[in-house]
């Protein structure tokens, strides 16, 4: 994997501000961006990807692979990253991802960005994340990915997006209810 990335990085440097690695679901391939981005001292941001299966939403979070968010975020505490987001998984289950993770880094004495850029996917989909095409949800109109926003910054997060599915609707509601 690091000669892949290394070559990414050697290549994207002169046109990049920061770094994101995105849609990860498990801690070794944060470290593997980490490792492949040190030597352009540049900063970095690790975003991660929860389960979301439905019934998750009272379980403690988790990274796809299963490790926990809360060693997600002491992972990131003790690496350069100057972000910690989470995206591509459903709304539901970002509040208390983000409450985990402003905990483990207030305890940690981390000042590091928090963000949430959650999809629109159903959860009625069979098949994982490109084996498939996903349906969008229904129930998810603009007003409501604004309310479960307010729910994010309101347990810690600074960021907030949208991932696949979430459309202009949904981020000018965001934008008319975060300001």
């Amino acid at each position: 994997m690091q000669d892949y990335l290394g070559v990414l990085v050697d290549e994207l440097d002169p046109f990049i501000d920061v770094y994101l690695g995105e849609t990860l679901s498990l801690i070794a391939e944060a470290e593997a961006v980490e490792r492949a981005v040190a030597v352009t001292r540049k900063p970095f941001w690790i975003s991660f990807t929860l389960q979301d299966q439905p019934g998750t939403e009272t379980l403690p979070p988790t990274l796809r692979s299963g490790e926990t968010v809360a060693d997600a975020a002491r992972w990131i505490a003790g690496s350069g990253a100057s972000a910690l987001l989470f995206n591509c998984s459903r709304p539901e289950i970002m509040r208390q991802a983000v409450e985990v993770a402003a905990s483990v880094l207030s305890q940690a004495g981390r000042s590091v960005e928090i963000g949430v850029y959650a999809n629109a996917f159903s959860s009625d989909d069979d098949g994982a994340a490109n084996e498939t095409l996903h349906a969008i949800r229904d129930d998810l109109s603009g007003t409501r990915y604004a309310a479960f926003a307010c729910d994010w910054v309101e347990s810690g997060a600074t960021m907030i997006g949208g991932c696949c599915g979430v459309g202009a609707s949904h981020i000018h509601n965001l934008r008319q209810r975060l300001r």
